[in-house]
């Protein structure tokens, strides 16, 4: 790379948007592994996008494979991976949509409601550890500032609550 390349790219890398964008993504990968190796020590083999989907399931019984790979983020192919596991796991239902026709319908399971609900105990806790090195009030601010943020992007996910 040129050095007239170098300057405008190092200032972009040193600039405080880029590092703050490197941190969140840190962030978020490191707290994925983390709660996912605390999860298997408790027993739980639950990946991120399949604890979503419980998690989705539990606000929005019924959801159709379109509904949930739109709240979760992914395509509806990669859901209707993530949905077999969880059905062949026992962990979700299929039945016909009552009024879509062909579409299928998705519930959690009895075994799916206490495997998510211990797993949202666990990765509290790992979000507690992360989270502790600031002051409850700092954690609020953060979370406030975060949301400023994200509503300045157009999206067509569903808002996080």
């Amino acid at each position: 790379m040129a050095d007239s390349d170098a300057s405008p790219l190092q200032a972009f890398r040193n600039s405080t948007a880029y590092r703050a964008t490197v941190l969140l993504k840190r962030l978020h990968l490191g707290l994925t592994v983390v709660m996912e190796e605390r999860l298997r020590e408790h027993g739980i083999e639950l990946s991120r996008p399949q604890a979503l989907v419980l998690m989705h399931l539990l606000e929005h019984p019924g959801a159709s494979n379109a509904e949930l790979a739109r709240m979760s983020a992914v395509s509806p192919q990669t859901m209707h991976q993530i949905l077999l596991r969880l059905e062949r796991d026992g962990l979700v239902t299929r039945a016909p949509h009552p009024w879509l026709g062909r579409v299928m319908s998705f519930r959690i399971t009895d075994t799916g409601r206490e495997l998510v609900t211990h797993g949202a105990d666990v990765a509290q806790g790992v979000i507690d550890g992360a989270l502790g090195v600031l002051l409850p009030a700092e954690q609020e601010q953060l979370v406030g500032l975060l949301q400023r943020c994200v509503a300045t992007l157009p999206s067509t996910l569903e808002k996080e609550r």
